[in-house]
């Protein structure tokens, strides 16, 4: 039975590092997850005495301690997890910037997420032995790639969101800026009327930029997956940066509008 410790994999899931920003609507699910996580590092710390001790004695004490402490620690792991996803459920229910189709969509991965968590709960509360939690908790850890990929998706696309609003600010800024060029053109010279046309092209072309960024995470995103969590957390790694990517074609188009809109104020 000792063996079995060999097996079980009962890291803390550092899903602390991924949890977005929260606001109103999700705060009390984020309390939550924070207050689950805490009773899953108690009850992990418990596991590793229990551990220990079943390790260093072999007795028929120490294993049936060992027995209640796993079970415990490994039904809080499902809690916990089950928490993060109901966050990030909360996260899609406040975001105002993706389209019903797309939420659609990343709430059936978290949908089914939990669904396999509950599925899982009942097997820990089966569990019998030491060797049954083996076996329950390999159960878990060989889903954690299919999970983490459907985690890590919801995320961007919760910053799709946001970026998708920023979107729609800049696209009326540049259509107020338009209008108001179409209304003072015969105020403007020639060459004042070249070169706010150049800068209008050059404001579109970045708002073209930031929309091929986008497309292309959405088509990365939607392909997300891999064999172990480090390679998720590297796939991960370079969508985010792509979403940094994107805002900063946002954050230079803006600016190029205020200045556009400067010069639009003043015939000369």
């Amino acid at each position: 039975m000792k063996r079995f410790f060999s097996f079980l994999l009962v890291s803390l899931v550092l899903l602390v590092l991924l949890v977005p920003q929260s606001k109103a609507t999700s705060e009390r699910a984020y309390q939550d997850y924070l207050y689950q996580f805490d009773l899953y590092r108690q009850k992990f710390s418990d596991f590793t005495i229990t551990k220990n001790e079943y390790e260093k004695f072999n007795s028929l004490s120490s294993q049936t301690t060992a027995l209640t402490n796993t079970s415990a620690m490994l039904a809080q792991r499902d809690q916990l997890l089950r928490a993060y996803l109901l966050l990030l459920n909360e996260k899609l229910n406040e975001d105002r910037g993706l389209i019903d189709t797309q939420k659609v969509t990343y709430r059936a991965l978290t949908g089914n997420e939990i669904s396999f968590l509950d599925q899982h709960s009942t097997l820990v509360q089966s569990i019998g032995s030491l060797d049954d939690a083996g076996d329950v908790s390999r159960s878990l850890e060989s889903h954690y790639a299919i999970l983490g990929a459907s985690m890590r998706q919801v995320i961007i696309g919760v910053s799709l969101g946001q970026l998708a609003l920023l979107a729609r600010q800049y696209d009326t800024a540049l259509a107020d800026a338009k209008a108001l060029l179409t209304t003072n053109r015969g105020a403007f010279g020639p060459q004042k009327q070249a070169t706010v046309d150049r800068w209008i092209l050059q404001i579109s072309n970045t708002r073209s930029l930031y929309q091929q960024k986008i497309d292309s995470i959405n088509t990365k995103n939607a392909q997300l997956k891999g064999s172990s969590i480090e390679t998720l957390d590297d796939l991960f790694g370079e969508l985010k940066r792509d979403l940094g990517q994107a805002k900063q074609y946002l954050m230079e188009g803006n600016r190029f509008i205020g200045e556009l809109i400067e010069a639009l104020r003043y015939q000369n």
